[in-house]
């Protein structure tokens, strides 16, 4: 636990605007699409998230004058800095971490291809990690879509989920470690339309880009890896595998 840091009456005002902003989210239509009218169902995504997490984030770090975290985590992440490294096998080079890591996911994504591709060949159903199929594209212009979609929650989920809401969170109880837990947890919620299991996944894949953003110091770089992770799940595969 980091020590309680004095805080103005106005961190926990904005607190309190985030979670609003958050529970309008996911109190909204954000859950998966139905059958009918999927491009509609793709625009009011295309407006919900970055107003959520987008706009609530920057106006909370413009409003507090926190503008320098957006290029270097804040001193209240310092704690988590040293045990994120280690967990990310930090050897001194960040640029060999990340190269790493884009590595790692290439070949990830490879493997990935192959099995889906081998499967399909089969006609054998494709394995998913909770319940994703509603957002898989089934047209061109869906695939257009989802692109948008995957590039614009990985820049404005980051912003939110890795900085924002933890920072506030840091700001008004004292304890960074509490907020990237919760905020990890929040993540995964806002992901239940997956079901049990697609959280789970979502808890594991927020823990892991909080670990990445940390060990390099660079939220740029973690809004890459998400966004490369969407669009491998909702453009490359879907475009790659046919049934």
């Amino acid at each position: 636990m980091t020590a309680a840091l004095p805080f103005a009456p106005l961190d926990a005002l904005l607190l309190a605007a985030l979670a609003a902003a958050y529970l309008w989210y996911v109190g909204g239509d954000g859950g998966g699409t139905g059958r009918d009218d999927r491009i509609g169902r793709y625009r009011r995504w295309m407006r919900r998230a970055p107003l959520a997490f987008g706009a609530s984030a920057l106006a909370a770090l413009v409003l507090t004058g926190r503008w320098g975290a957006l290029s270097i985590p804040p001193p209240e992440f310092e704690p988590l800095i040293a045990p994120a490294r280690t967990l990310a096998g930090f050897g001194g080079d960040i640029l060999d971490l990340k190269i790493a890591v884009l590595a790692g996911f290439g070949g990830g994504s490879l493997v990935g291809l192959a099995i889906a591709w081998w499967l399909a060949r089969r006609g054998k159903r494709q394995l998913m990690a909770g319940k994703i199929a509603a957002l898989m594209p089934r047209t061109a212009q869906e695939i257009g879509w989802t692109a948008a979609l995957g590039t614009m929650a990985g820049l404005v989920e980051e912003l939110f989920f890795r900085l924002a809401f933890p920072l506030f969170v840091a700001r008004v109880t004292g304890s960074a470690e509490l907020g990237m837990a919760l905020t990890t947890l929040l993540f995964a919620y806002a992901h239940r339309y997956q079901g049990w299991v697609g959280m789970a996944m979502s808890a594991l894949v927020g823990a892991l880009l909080a670990i990445l953003y940390l060990a390099t110091g660079q939220l740029w770089f973690a809004m890459v890896v998400h966004i490369l992770l969407n669009l491998n799940a909702l453009v490359i595969r879907p475009l790659l595998v046919r049934r």
